[in-house]
């Protein structure tokens, strides 16, 4: 049985790993630009398809509890918008921009520290 507010935190997540692999997507687009020594596309193709396979889990189990996201958009540059639907309801959800980063970036942190702990 699911949680009252559990299907929140499974729309969060799906929301932060949609947005963090969308980010890896861009800045690896941004670094080809770039003259680097290096080419970091084997590492952000990596990264990057980890959080979309992250994001696809969880909109997956989203969509088994009886969800579907209708629109998600960044309404200015401090609100993140979604409007889903629940079980038949229409739900409105409002994130702060700066949180969601800052949420991204401790998932990607947390990815790395586990690759490394795997590697040694």
């Amino acid at each position: 049985m699911i949680q009252p507010d559990q299907w929140r935190e499974i729309l969060h997540e799906t929301i932060l790993y949609g947005m963090l692999f969308k980010a890896l997507a861009l800045d690896a687009q941004s670094q080809n630009q770039d003259q680097l020594k290096l080419s970091y596309r084997p590492m952000f193709d990596t990264v990057s398809m980890w959080a979309e396979r992250k994001h696809h889990e969880y909109r997956r189990q989203f969509g088994r509890l009886g969800g579907k996201i209708n629109i998600q958009k960044l309404r200015d540059r401090f609100e993140y918008y979604v409007l889903v639907t629940f079980r038949g309801r229409q739900e409105e959800c409002i994130y702060n921009v700066e949180h969601l980063k800052a949420e991204c970036q401790v998932r990607l942190n947390n990815y790395l520290y586990d690759a490394k702990q795997r590697a040694s």
